[in-house]
């Protein structure tokens, strides 16, 4: 994640939600926006799924008690939109510490598969009830209200703001020292990489662009709009950061120990690692995210009911998320998500309910096709070209 290419494509993201608005393709921003949200979620089932190979048929309880959690602090308590994410990211987190220690004596494969869908089908069920509809609401579910930091203007400037500090993060981390001779003269000293200058100021050029765009479109324009924007932007860069985290995770000892796990638990118990333990960990951190999910999906449905957040075919898109896009790199989640998002919505004005099968058979298709997802293929063809090419400046040069 210190590559500061990424940061470019966040960044022209950005700038996406006016141009969608100068096409006349405005609905484009709320769709995306959508499969952002998802995105988060996918990435946390395929966290589990890829480095602990746990299939978590239960996954949408995490979700559902992010959406439900921020909904009763906001109608309740009146806690600002902000803090109740992050204290339900915190109640997500320890709901996955105990469907861990439930899971305890069978956690791994088909029964801890079955042991999470019967956890999530108990709380789907029992928010079902009617005697419960206080809390649920029922079929009609709960009203959100919207949040005022999505009518603010400021939303894109504060966007921009945490991209800037990354950006400092990765010069301070590019830093290296060195020492430069030239002829009888030798300079010691802190360099930068070149490169990552270089990706980095074309990263700040497209942001300032984007900031602009973003804050002066929106003074003019309606409330419905700003709103619509600025969870786009809300979406877009608390992506970012969980991508950003989940890479950093990925990067660590502690994912390595998950894979030994995951290959051989048998061995790792061995070597002397727990494997409930770190099994544990990783249930928390996934269950952390998925809410965090449903806490922003709170606000992109304006209401929430036991359909919706508890609903056991969530746990199953987050299956077809991982797959679709494929679980390596950890970017092939996200690919999924907005992927199948996009094709669904808009299928759905034409095909109704014709777009779940629609989906389905993409399912099957990629599986027998692409086995390991569309991402690891389009990385495995970038890695193709980049050496094609440097192969072809190499013959160039060589005649010269």
């Amino acid at each position: 994640m210190r590559d500061p290419r990424y940061l470019i494509s966040y960044a022209i993201l950005l700038s996406l939600p006016p141009i969608f608005e100068i096409l006349g393709i405005a609905r484009l921003t709320s769709i995306l926006a959508y499969s952002y949200i998802m995105s988060i979620y996918a990435l946390s089932f395929a966290l589990l799924l890829g480095y602990l190979g746990l299939l978590n048929f239960g996954h949408a309880l995490f979700f559902g008690i992010g959406a439900y959690v921020t909904t009763y602090q906001i109608l309740w308590a009146g806690v600002p939109y902000p803090l109740a994410m992050l204290a339900s990211m915190l109640i997500g987190g320890l709901a996955g510490a105990g469907a861990a220690f439930i899971s305890r004596k069978a956690f791994r494969g088909i029964p801890f598969a079955f042991i999470t869908l019967t956890l999530l089908l108990i709380v789907y069920f029992l928010y079902k009830r009617r005697e419960l509809r206080a809390i649920s609401g029922s079929e009609q579910g709960l009203l959100v209200p919207t949040p005022q930091m999505f009518v603010s203007p400021l939303i894109p400037i504060m966007a921009s703001l945490i991209i800037i500090a990354y950006m400092v993060v990765i010069l301070i981390e590019s830093r290296h020292r060195g020492v430069v001779a030239s002829g009888t003269s030798r300079v010691s000293g802190t360099y930068l990489s070149r490169n990552n200058v270089t990706w980095l100021s074309a990263a700040a050029l497209i942001l300032s662009v984007s900031t602009y765009i973003l804050t002066i479109g929106q003074m003019s324009k309606p409330e419905p709009y700003r709103v619509s924007a600025n969870l786009y932007i809300v979406a877009l860069i608390t992506l970012y950061l969980v991508h950003m985290a989940i890479k950093m995770i990925t990067e660590t000892p502690v994912a390595l120990i998950w894979i030994a796990i995951r290959d051989s638990e048998a061995r790792a118990e061995t070597m002397g690692y727990s494997s409930f333990s770190y099994k544990t960990l990783g249930l928390v951190i996934a269950g952390c995210f998925a809410s965090l999910s449903g806490s922003l999906y709170i606000s992109y449905s304006s209401n929430i009911n036991p359909e919706r957040a508890f609903n056991p075919i969530l746990s199953i898109y987050g299956l077809i998320y991982s797959i679709i896009g494929g679980l390596y790199p950890i970017e092939g989640p996200i690919l999924g998500a907005i992927l199948v998002s996009i094709i669904e919505n808009f299928l759905a004005d034409y095909m109704g309910g014709w777009s779940l099968v629609i989906i389905g058979v993409a399912f099957i298709v990629i599986i027998w096709l692409l086995p390991n997802g569309l991402a690891f293929y389009l990385w495995r063809a970038r890695v193709g070209v980049i050496k094609g090419i440097t192969r072809r400046i190499a013959r160039i040069k060589s005649r010269e």
